[in-house]
C-alpha cells in the first residue's frame, strides 16, 4: 500500500515521504480499516516535529482519525463488522497512521458516521467534537444561559466548540486573528467575536459580560490567550485546559485561581471508559443529525498533497478543519 511516513523529525512538507509498505495485520482486538478520509490535527505538526510524547521516535506515521470501511478483523473480534463504514482514532503511535490506505484502530475505537455526514465530514468530528464534549460538558458541565469563551474559534477544536456551546444554550464569545477568522467564527454562530489583534481579550469579554466575566472558557491556545482570559473569568468560573496551539502550555498561577475562585480542568477525549465514548457519540449523533453541530470544512487535499495539507494547519491559515481523502 502507499503510506505517509517520516525519517526524521522536521516539518511536514520537508520529512513526509509517500512510501510503499506492508498493509498492517490486525491483531487481537483490533481491525483493519480502508480508508476514505483523515483529519488532519495539531498533533500531526507535533509528532512530525518531534515534540508530542505519544511519538518519541522516528518513523512517524501520523494521521489520528479517520473514516473508512473495516475490511479485516483481528483475533476476538466480529467478523461482522467487516464491511461497515466507520470513523475511528487510529494505532498511528504503533505505525498505523490513517495517511495510508489502509490503517488499524482498536475495534472498542469504532463509532457510526452521522447518516447526513460525508466522509470528510466525519474525518474531522472525532477528535473535534468528544474532545469538546469531554471539555465542555462533562468537565465544566456548561449550562444554558451561562457565557462560553472560545479561545482559537477558528480552528478544527475551536469552530466545533462554538458550535456544540450553542447547541448547549450558551452565549459563545469566539476570539480570532483576522477579520476574515472574525468573520467565519460569526458564521458559526458565535455571539460575538473579538479580533485580538486589535483589542485585548480580557477587555472586550469584561465589556461584553457587563464586568460579569465568562463562566467557562475553552482553551486549545494556552500561552498569552490563556493569560488573558484568566482576566475575565467569572466569580466561580471554569478553565478547561484543551492544548497548547500557541506553542506553550498555559502556566497555571495558584494564587491568583484561589484570589479569584475559579477552577482549570483539563480534557482528553482519550481517558474516558469505552462506555463513556459511546454515551458522548451518541449524543452528539443525535446532534448533528438534527443539524444543530456540524464539520466546517477548510480545504480536502487529495492523498498525494498529504504534506501540504498538513503544512497548511502549521501555518495556521485553515478555517475550520483539513482534510485528506483518499
Amino acid at each position: 500500500m502507499k503510506a505517509w511516513r517520516a525519517e526524521s523529525f522536521g516539518e511536514a512538507v520537508d520529512v513526509l515521504k509517500l512510501v510503499d509498505a506492508p498493509v498492517p495485520q490486525p491483531r487481537a482486538g483490533q481491525v483493519q480499516v480502508r480508508v476514505s478520509a483523515t483529519g488532519v490535527g495539531l498533533p500531526d505538526v507535533l509528532m512530525l516535529r518531534g515534540v508530542y510524547p505519544a511519538v518519541s521516535a522516528p518513523p512517524v506515521t501520523p494521521g489520528q482519525e479517520s473514516v473508512g470501511v473495516v475490511s479485516a478483523v483481528g483475533p476476538e473480534v466480529d467478523g461482522d463488522l467487516i464491511g461497515r463504514r466507520v470513523m475511528t482514532s487510529t494505532l498511528f503511535a504503533q505505525g498505523a497512521g490513517g495517511f495510508a490506505e489502509y490503517t488499524l484502530a482498536n475495534a472498542s475505537a469504532l463509532l457510526p458516521v452521522p447518516a447526513n455526514f460525508s466522509d470528510e465530514e466525519g474525518a474531522g468530528f472525532w477528535v473535534a467534537y468528544h474532545t469538546g464534549y469531554v471539555g465542555l460538558v462533562q468537565r465544566a458541565q456548561l449550562q444554558a444561559g451561562e457565557t462560553l469563551l472560545v479561545l482559537g474559534g477558528a480552528g478544527s477544536s475551536g469552530s466545533a466548540a462554538i458550535m456544540l456551546g450553542k447547541a448547549l444554550g450558551a452565549t459563545v464569545i469566539a476570539t480570532a486573528s483576522s477579520a476574515e477568522k472574525a468573520a467565519f467564527c460569526t458564521r458559526l454562530g458565535a455571539d460575538h467575536v473579538i479580533n485580538y489583534r486589535e483589542q485585548p481579550i480580557h477587555r472586550s469579554v469584561r465589556e461584553i459580560t457587563g464586568n460579569l466575566g465568562a463562566n467557562v472558557i475553552y482553551d486549545p491556545v494556552g500561552g498569552s490567550a490563556y493569560e488573558s482570559a484568566t482576566k475575565c473569568v467569572a466569580q466561580h468560573g471554569r478553565i478547561v485546559l484543551i492544548g497548547y496551539g500557541s506553542g506553550d502550555w498555559p502556566r497555571v498561577d495558584a494564587l491568583h485561581l484561589v484570589l479569584k475562585s475559579y477552577t482549570v480542568v483539563g480534557a482528553f477525549a482519550g481517558a474516558r471508559t469505552a462506555q463513556e465514548t459511546r454515551t458522548h457519540h451518541d449524543a452528539l449523533v443525535a446532534l448533528a443529525e438534527a443539524g444543530r453541530i456540524r464539520v466546517p470544512l477548510d480545504q480536502v487535499f487529495d492523498f498525494g498533497r498529504t504534506p501540504q495539507a498538513i503544512d497548511r494547519l502549521a501555518r495556521g491559515e485553515m478555517l475550520g478543519k483539513v482534510v485528506v481523502t483518499l
